[in-house]
């Protein structure tokens, strides 16, 4: 089995009160490698809120928050590795492993103050199976 990166694109126009609801046009089965976020129009102050919705439990989870994102930017978010008991793992007893986070489902960009029908976009960068 190989892993192929690929991305997938959430573009939207906010409405009159500067939010916006997008939602990714399939489900991603793979690990989330990085998210471009690009700014375009937004206004200054603009926040972001990456999830992951139609898991397979029905149990939504948030991937990435950005504050303030007034620049365009790439960011690799990484999740906590757990033991067999749940307890995070780390290299020496501070500091902490991490891995890549798991997209099981419908991935979702949500918008908050971005300004009166102003028009940004995230790109998702994930590794998938190659069929």
């Amino acid at each position: 089995m190989s892993m192929h990166l690929r991305d997938m694109k959430l573009t939207g126009t906010t409405d009159g009160s500067g939010d916006l609801t997008v939602n990714g046009e399939a489900a991603i089965f793979g690990l989330l490698y990085a998210i471009e976020w690009v700014k375009g129009t937004f206004d200054n102050g603009v926040d972001a809120t990456f999830t992951v919705q139609s898991t397979p439990s029905g149990v939504a989870y948030t991937i990435l928050t950005l504050t303030d994102a007034n620049a365009n930017a790439i960011y690799y978010p990484r999740k906590g590795v757990h033991s067999d008991v749940g307890a995070a793992l780390t290299y020496d007893g501070t500091r902490a492993i991490n891995d890549l986070p798991l997209l099981i489902g419908k991935p979702r960009m949500v918008v908050a103050q971005g300004g009166n029908a102003k028009t940004g976009s995230a790109i998702l960068y994930y590794l998938a199976n190659q069929r």
